[in-house]
């Protein structure tokens, strides 16, 4: 990084004690609290400062002065200016153990979770070229993702780094990258680019986000511009946080494979990253002996419901995006599930569907946010037998989990963070709850 004059008046020398969350360094020095990114555990370095409180600041490495023995070259080009990666400068098994550092200190600290269960990991089996879905970022000729925070906080405006390649991608969508510049040149109007590939299928669909392109642009960039691999083109308008579909030509769906499962994916469904942990992420979730009457919140395509029904006596699922339902619908009959069923709802107005059922498992695998206050007190009212919250966010788990461990009425039995993004801070987890027994239920 090119350093001003106001720069170098803001250059501090820090050791780092440990990663948090975020995946940034945490010093301290003079009785300030310091956030450092890029920095690694047990290491000095010089730091630029691009956020400053009156009890923390933030920043960024500018220097190592003594570099940690996990410190490791980054294999992307463009890492430290990209904001997509915060952990290629450690080597793996580093990143490993400071995600379980970090998801142990997010339970206890925000959750006040003070005896923690057994928390194991799995490793990505490659910990580049796993991810099949990509939202690409469009502006002034410019395709890629958005600048790290911490040039936009010393800059004070946000840019799109231009990117030819994407080493954590799928080899298929960086393949594709040449192809989406072209169209985002001739098309100005479009401000995203979705891409969604099924390495089963060798397929991709892809969502333009902008302004609307009718059908006729819409065939003209899939038959002219796009590899015959992209099967489907649709043009998408983003209200907010939600991508509102105007037109699509082609196919709107592909199919992925599972655990010996297959399942439709629509163009508005949600699939998970990484393919190589789709295997291990459903035999976590899958019950080791046969189950009751069970639901699944947040089941999306019925990724989890539709292997767990082969475990269970029934299985019942809920989203409320629509497009998954009916995806979910088509999957359990595609594949010969007739013990689940399907509805669009709320968590929490599922749940008191059941009020007055007997629950054997409930599975969840919120959003980032996590768990609204009424599914928490539904789900306390029910109190199912069993609990395995599927989180992608530590401290939202933390904070639900607290909620949930403090009635006194289940036990956290163990958790396991299955490393679905390696490179990055990111930390999803499995979490297993079991009911307390009464001295009438034993």
């Amino acid at each position: 990084m090119e350093k001003s004059q106001a720069n170098k008046e803001r250059l501090v020398e820090l050791k780092i004690d440990k990663l948090v969350a975020g995946g940034k360094g945490l010093a301290r020095k003079e009785g300030k609290v310091y956030f450092i990114k890029y920095a690694a555990p047990n290491e000095i370095v010089q730091a630029v400062i691009t956020k400053e409180k009156k009890d923390f600041a933030e920043g960024r490495v500018e220097k190592v002065i003594i570099p940690s023995s996990a410190r490791v070259e980054p294999q992307c080009p463009h890492y430290g200016v990209c904001g997509g990666c915060q952990l290629q400068h450690l080597e793996y098994q580093a990143q490993l153990s400071q995600k379980v550092e970090i998801f142990k200190e997010q339970l206890q600290r925000l959750g006040k979770i003070k005896e923690l269960p057994p928390v194991e990991v799995v490793p990505s089996p490659q910990t580049y070229g796993y991810r099949i879905r990509a939202q690409f970022h469009v502006e002034n000729g410019k395709l890629g993702f958005v600048e790290d925070e911490t040039l936009r906080e010393l800059k004070k405006d946000f840019q799109i780094v231009d990117i030819e390649t994407c080493p954590i991608l799928h080899p298929k969508i960086n393949e594709l990258i040449p192809y989406l510049k072209k169209v985002s040149e001739d098309y100005p109007q479009i401000r995203e680019i979705h891409v969604t590939y099924s390495p089963n299928m060798q397929e991709a669909l892809i969502k333009l986000v902008g302004e609307k392109l009718d059908k006729n642009q819409l065939w003209n960039i899939k038959n002219n511009y796009l590899p015959p691999y992209v099967v489907g083109v649709g043009s998408y308008k983003r209200v907010e946080k939600e991508l509102i579909r105007m037109e699509f030509v082609g196919r709107d769906y592909t199919f992925i494979e599972a655990k010996g499962f297959r399942y439709r994916v629509s163009a508005e469904s949600f699939v998970q990253n990484n393919y190589l942990l789709w295997d291990k992420f459903i035999e976590l979730v899958l019950p080791q002996e046969k189950r009751g009457y069970c639901l699944d919140l947040f089941c999306g395509i019925g990724f989890f419901t539709i292997p767990f029904a082969t475990k269970a006596f029934f299985v019942e699922g809920s989203d409320l995006n629509p497009f998954a339902i009916a995806d979910a619908e088509y999957n359990a009959r595609l594949n010969r599930r007739p013990n689940v069923s399907f509805v669009r709802m709320k968590p929490s107005q599922h749940l008191k569907k059941h009020l007055d059922k007997e629950l054997d498992t409930v599975i969840l695998d919120p959003p980032r946010a996590g768990l609204d206050k009424k599914d928490i007190k539904v789900l306390l009212d029910i109190k199912p037998d069993r609990i395995v919250y599927i989180s992608c966010n530590p401290s939202t788990l933390a904070r639900d989990l607290s909620q949930l461990l403090k009635s006194g009425d289940y036990v956290y039995k163990k958790a396991v963070i299955i490393d679905l993004f390696p490179q990055t801070a990111h930390i999803e987890s499995v979490n297993y709850l079991e009911k307390v027994q009464t001295e009438e239920g034993i």
